[in-house]
């Protein structure tokens, strides 16, 4: 691993925010990431960029901008990205360490808002925010932010402390986000290994809350989201989708067992709940795609799983059907596909409709 800079450094000065951005093929968008930091109003922040994978391309996009003494370079094989941020935290000298994606972007405002919570309150562990979610080419908006799009109606207030039941129930913290460098060292920050590294945010997020840590949680626009459809936290096919929602059970499984041992009996019922409503919709899901490849036996037993989670009236009338009529639930099922999809066209133009006319949309 090397690291250089052609800057020389603040002398004396500790920067508050280390922003830790690990770059994988990286090249077409990395500029746009440190062009953000750099817009910073607020300066006393220092980036390191790893090279992560020694692609030149990307070295040569960082090494345009070393002439500012705040920002650092750091080349490595490739060690994916929980392995990138590791060896950007291990250079960081900041108070405050920020998982930055060399594909996202911040406002000019995110140190200034996000440094006056911690600055005004020792005690606080990190500050979430909300994100402008944007597709590429052209960094269009979309309509929802990060937190709409994860359920929430409304943004919190002020600076909202969070409990395992808002993180579980609610949308997971957004990931870029300043958190103190004993806590972060405390927990291994974001960075650590995990057998779970495509939900490593929302591990360090339980551990945090479960550990005692303050978390809090402001309603700002501060973050810029790139949503891409394929990429490992947002699967698009059953495989994927398979080991994406193993892994999260995994990570709130091993929550309710601290939780249990923390004695927090509160948030091991939120735990306990999502974790069951979570194994319903990976059994429904599991026996749609058992049922679409013509398979209504292995069907029949994910429903009856599922109904074993939550017994419905819609669970239990589709383990009837399978085991009555599976011919005719096929030939029922194309045709339910096809009218909820007019629904939810008509139902998207009446909502496309409404934003335009800059109305609330619940």
């Amino acid at each position: 691993m090397t690291t250089s800079s052609d800057g020389a450094g603040l002398p004396g000065e500790r920067p508050a925010f280390s922003f830790l951005t690990t770059a994988y093929r990286a090249e077409d968008t990395l500029g746009r990431t440190i062009d953000a930091v750099l817009a910073q109003t607020r300066g006393d922040w220092e980036l390191v960029v790893v090279d992560n994978g020694n692609d030149d391309a990307v070295a040569a996009v960082a090494q345009a901008h070393l002439a500012d003494p705040r920002i650092r370079l750091v080349r490595q094989e490739n060690k994916g990205a929980v392995g990138g941020v590791r060896a950007a935290a291990e250079v960081a000298t900041g108070r405050y360490l920020v998982v930055l994606n060399a594909d996202d972007a911040i406002t000019p405002e995110f140190v200034a808002r996000t440094g006056a919570v911690l600055d005004a309150e020792p005690t606080v562990a990190a500050v979430t925010c909300d994100a402008v979610q944007f597709t590429d080419p052209g960094q269009q908006p979309l309509a929802r932010t990060y937190l709409q799009a994860a359920g929430l109606a409304e943004a919190p207030e002020g600076a909202v402390r969070l409990r395992v039941a808002d993180v579980v129930d609610g949308p997971c913290p957004y990931y870029c986000a300043p958190i103190r460098r004993d806590v972060w060292d405390a927990l291994g920050g974001m960075g650590f290994e995990t057998d779970a590294p495509l939900v490593h945010d929302l591990e360090f997020w339980l551990r945090a809350i479960l550990a005692g840590h303050d978390v809090r949680m402001i309603g700002d626009k501060l973050g810029l989201f790139r949503m891409e459809a394929g990429s490992e936290s947002r699967p698009v096919d059953a495989e994927h989708s398979e080991e994406f929602e193993r892994q999260r059970e995994t990570v709130l499984r091993r929550a309710a067992e601290e939780a249990s041992q923390h004695g927090d009996p509160e948030a091991r019922a939120s735990l306990d709940r999502v974790l069951g409503r979570l194994r319903y919709q990976q059994a429904i899901r599991r026996a749609r795609v058992a049922f679409s490849q013509g398979d209504p036996h292995a069907a029949r037993r994910h429903v009856t799983e599922a109904h074993e989670q939550r017994p419905t009236a819609r669970t239990g009338a589709l383990v009837l059907a399978l085991r009555v009529a599976p011919r005719a639930l096929g030939a029922v099922h194309p045709l339910k596909r096809g009218v909820q999809a007019r629904v939810k066209a008509l139902r998207s133009r009446d909502w496309r409709a409404r934003w335009s006319r800059h109305r609330t949309v619940r």
